[in-house]
């Protein structure tokens, strides 16, 4: 070993809380991960000769390392698609990239640091935040000078920002209330470089400060500044307390999460139990969303899902059609399998089992358990959101600020334009919506769905605009979903519109309803060019079932569900990077407003 070869390494944490870690020891953990490797190469390549990875393990005092090799294939030799086949027959153009990952055991934590395609070993397991989290501990918000900051909304990870600063910008003058930082670049700030990390300053290029799901310093280490540092930030863990980057807070606390989770699983074997009872329906449900917490996009495009029990015969799953069903569907088919109706043991371990399978067509695109699916609201003494298999604590000022923007965004952003019939008192979603079939400037796009994104519910021409409307009923978590809904259907029609990839998703889309609407003689040329010379406006309609409240306003305020306040914010300002109008109603203030 050659103390003088050096590399800029990142650093990685694998996440022991992964369920399939549990009680496991670290060579156990090394394992799996080895084991979800051999099975994804399985997956991507016919002919896995060679392709086995070799693992060395190795003690070196306070540390257990593996050292955890193999030759990922690429994709594409571009030479064989340059190149006509006569000069490429007979060639061996196969390209193969020598891959690696170092996992270094200290302090009963796993770390790691990589080179080639070591990622896809280790991606599935690590911590999401673990270099954010250690940046926390170490940050000084007001003095550190951001260089580049990519962060996504709270309540969904379809939709990210990356901004360069080239000015002194400190980092809370940057980072907005309502966004959850992903990955930041900052310099290092002379306290730092003279103190924390004065002995991996070499020659005093010690500069930039990279973090996200990695710690990485901007500076090349050997093998024994690698042990230092992951000693260094295992002390800084363990003993700083973290700083707030923002106003909504991931709980990093074990005990409080453990806590948290216990509390909601309680109510969802509440209302797995409550199957028992007659009166349960879907329309019971409150507090619960169902979604993957990481592959939202894919989760969303989904045309089925399969539930099925861990280590159950195939003869047991249930394939569920309709995404909103999700929950129900799951806890009914727990509760169809309890051993007695108030098995509460068994109705959680069920819980912790199941899994969701996302598939398009016969191919899976998303897994995960049922739990980790889980989107809630939790009043635990303070209010919490669990989204994306984690907590976030909602600080007062949050609260605030997000009630006052929800309020201010209502105001400022009103579907003023008469082009919805008001709520009937019997009618569901599917019933209001089909109400306006009959009107002529209105086209009832409801259940048609192409590449399983909704365009939008109602689709209405208002002399020189449209109006893609998305409804919902009520004013509660599912209002998450909608501004979702709405986010997917404008990324893909501004997709569409600038022709990018040669979609054809607003086309197909009408050309659904046309189907349904044979003996009407509707041309789709001419659909097509009125949307595209119109204003493209997106509305955000719910129905508030609040009692409380004369108005819309008052309802916003009166109303305790802080996940709708929130959607209602995100999708005024994640509407704002493309060039369609957002407007918001409450269709519980609409009267007797008149349509044609």
């Amino acid at each position: 070993m050659d103390k003088n070869t050096k590399f800029n390494l990142k650093i990685f944490q694998i996440d022991k809380s992964y369920y399939e870690f549990k009680d496991k020891s670290p060579q156990e953990i090394i394992d799996i991960i080895k084991a979800n490797h051999i099975r994804r190469l399985h997956n991507d390549y016919d002919d896995v000769t060679g392709l086995t990875p070799k693992v060395t393990h190795f003690l070196d005092g306070e540390f257990e390392c593996w050292s955890y090799s193999f030759n990922q294939p690429k994709d594409k030799n571009y030479w064989t698609i340059f190149l006509p086949e006569d000069l490429t027959y007979g060639h061996n153009f196969k390209i193969t990239e020598f891959s690696f990952v170092l996992f270094i055991k200290y302090n009963l934590q796993i770390y790691c640091v990589i080179s080639g395609s070591g990622i896809n070993v280790i991606k599935k397991f690590i911590q999401p935040s673990y270099g954010l989290d250690i940046y926390q501990k170490i940050a000084s918000p007001e003095d550190d000078v951001i260089l580049n900051l990519q962060t996504r909304g709270v309540a969904n990870n379809i939709s990210q920002k990356s901004q360069i600063y080239n000015f002194e910008q400190s980092l809370s003058e940057e980072l907005n209330y309502s966004e959850v930082p992903i990955k930041l670049k900052v310099k290092i700030r002379n306290e730092l470089k003279k103190g924390l990390f004065r002995k991996y300053n070499n020659d005093d290029n010690l500069n930039i400060l990279e973090v996200g799901s990695y710690f990485f310093l901007r500076t090349k280490l050997d093998y024994y500044d690698l042990k230092q540092l992951i000693m260094d930030l295992n002390e800084i863990t363990e003993k700083r307390e973290s700083k707030q980057l923002s106003l909504f807070y991931r709980i990093s606390d074990s005990e409080l999460v453990y806590k948290l989770d216990k509390e909601l699983k309680s109510k969802i074997i509440d209302d797995i139990l409550s199957h028992g009872s007659p009166s349960f329906t879907k329309n019971s449900i409150e507090i619960i969303e169902i979604v993957h917490p990481s592959k939202l996009e894919r989760f969303y495009e989904c045309d089925s899902y399969l539930i099925r029990f861990k280590n159950s015969r195939k003869s047991d799953d249930r394939i569920i059609m309709e995404r909103s069903n999700l929950y129900y569907e799951c806890t009914k088919l727990i509760y169809n399998d309890l051993n007695a109706i108030d098995d509460r043991f068994t109705a959680e371990q069920r819980l912790l089992t199941t899994n969701i399978r996302g598939l398009m067509g016969k191919r899976e695109v998303t897994y995960a358990t049922f739990y980790s699916h889980v989107t809630a609201e939790l009043d635990y003494g303070n209010k919490y959101f669990r989204i994306d298999n984690h907590w976030y604590l909602l600080e007062d000022r949050f609260l605030k600020l997000m009630n006052d923007d929800a309020i201010s965004y209502y105001s400022k952003y009103r579907l003023e334009d008469k082009v919805l019939l008001p709520w009937n008192k019997n009618d569901d979603e599917d019933s209001y919506n089909l109400s306006h079939s009959n009107l002529t400037s209105h086209i009832v796009m409801d259940k048609l769905i192409f590449d399983n994104i909704e365009l939008c519910d109602i689709l209405v021409f208002n002399e020189d605009k449209v109006y893609f409307i998305h409804v919902k009923n009520d004013f509660n978590t599912k209002l998450r979903e909608l501004y979702i809904q709405i986010i997917l259907s404008a990324k893909r029609l501004s997709n569409d519109l600038k022709n990018h990839s040669g979609s054809n998703y607003l086309r197909n889309s009408i050309l659904k309803y046309i189907n349904t609407k044979q003996d009407q003689n509707l041309e789709i040329d001419k659909i097509m060019n009125r949307i595209t010379k119109s204003k493209i406006t997106f509305v955000m309609a719910y129905k508030s079932n609040l009692k409380k409240g004369s108005n819309a306003i008052e309802r916003i305020e009166l109303s305790k569900s802080n996940i709708a306040k929130y959607s209602i914010v995100q999708v005024v300002k994640e509407m704002q990077q493309f060039n369609f109008d957002i407007r918001l109603i409450d269709i519980s203030e609409i009267d007797s407003l008149t349509t044609d």
